[in-house]
């Protein structure tokens, strides 16, 4: 009945981004992040020793947050047994400490009366735990093996938000704000002058500080789900692709100078919008819901300033749609299929 119960709520767990880690002292402890938290899940069957286990993983989740860039770690220990007894209490009447890192939460499952039990000023919900252990208690889930983590690191997204800062300084370090805008940003003579290279080298630069740091954030927040999810090269692809679009769109409908990487980010934040559609997950946290609304909000906020590039902002986001649709039932499900494939 035990093993059966610890089956069915790894697949709940497996199912819902959240991955089994090796501990070192226990196998069934599942983390994931979801911004700048951390959630471990630890169903512990109730044997005679299971006060000191519980022990050494509250040790382990420490070393956890000191090892990550996490703000806190909520723990869920579920405690599995066919009946409880008085001395289990001090496992379920623990504090809850919400101030601390490190938040535990004690929970435990009656086999026999197929029912969750809590104490104290433990919550009875949280995270959607509760649905999966009751969904374990009724029967069996089949694991979902898909493994949306293309790409285990970021550093395109970081490396090009180090080229766009590092171009800001030097250029505002040089030259005067109306000279960048009016040799390297997006021309209406762009065509006649056969300057072409003005719709790269406009994406690169800002108009001032806060321009510079909205969009660093913003990129930060859409690249990096990007090429975690889709890989480096749909990263840079949806950039720089959406990014020109932005600067056509612009000399197109606008008529005028502009600079930015507005058009290209718009790019990105359409491309992550359309993979959680289609995928129906949430990226690192970030629902389609959100993202939608975000999505929404910047577009609409961008008509309330007159000095804004609205056809850019609009370019890059229809291209950035249309760029994550072409690489994503062409490139990225082949890939995906393909046997051993492991990112890029």
């Amino acid at each position: 009945m035990e093993e059966k119960f610890l089956k069915n709520i790894n697949g709940y767990l497996l199912n819902n981004n959240f991955h089994k880690i090796n501990t070192g002292i226990y196998d069934n402890v599942y983390f994931k992040t979801i911004g700048t938290n951390g959630y471990l899940i630890m169903p512990i069957l109730k044997e005679e020793k299971y006060k000191e286990l519980v022990k050494e993983l509250d040790v382990f989740a420490y070393s956890i947050l000191r090892k990550n860039n996490i703000g806190k770690i909520f723990i869920v220990k579920i405690l599995v047994s066919k009946s409880f007894v008085p001395e289990d209490d001090v496992f379920f009447y623990e504090e809850l400490e919400l101030d601390e890192n490190v938040i535990s939460i004690n929970w435990g499952v009656d086999l026999l009366n197929n029912k969750i039990v809590t104490k104290g000023n433990q919550p009875s919900k949280f995270l959607n735990i509760e649905r999966y252990i009751q969904k374990s208690l009724k029967g069996s889930v089949k694991v979902n093996k898909k493994n949306y983590i293309v790409s285990k690191n970021c550093y395109a997204t970081y490396s090009l938000m180090f080229i766009i800062i590092l171009v800001h300084i030097f250029v505002f370090t040089f030259f005067e704000r109306d000279d960048i805008i009016y040799y390297f940003g997006v021309s209406p003579t762009l065509v006649l002058d056969k300057e072409e290279y003005r719709l790269l080298t406009f994406l690169f630069l800002h108009s001032g500080l806060t321009h510079l740091l909205s969009n660093i954030l913003s990129l930060y927040i859409f690249g990096t789900r990007i090429e975690r999810y889709l890989g480096k090269i749909a990263f840079l692809l949806i950039f720089f692709v959406g990014g020109v679009t932005s600067g056509i769109f612009s000399l197109i409908f606008t008529r005028t100078y502009s600079i930015g990487a507005s058009g290209a980010i718009f790019a990105l934040e359409s491309a992550t919008l359309y993979f959680s559609i289609k995928e129906r997950i949430k990226l690192d946290g970030l629902d389609y819901y959100t993202i939608g609304l975000l999505s929404i909000v910047g577009i609409v906020g961008s008509f309330s300033n007159d000095k804004v590039d609205n056809a850019g902002h609009i370019g890059g986001f229809l291209m950035g749609f249309l760029a994550c649709f072409i690489y994503y039932n062409i490139v990225y499900k082949f890939l995906k299929n393909k046997k051993g494939y492991k990112g890029v």
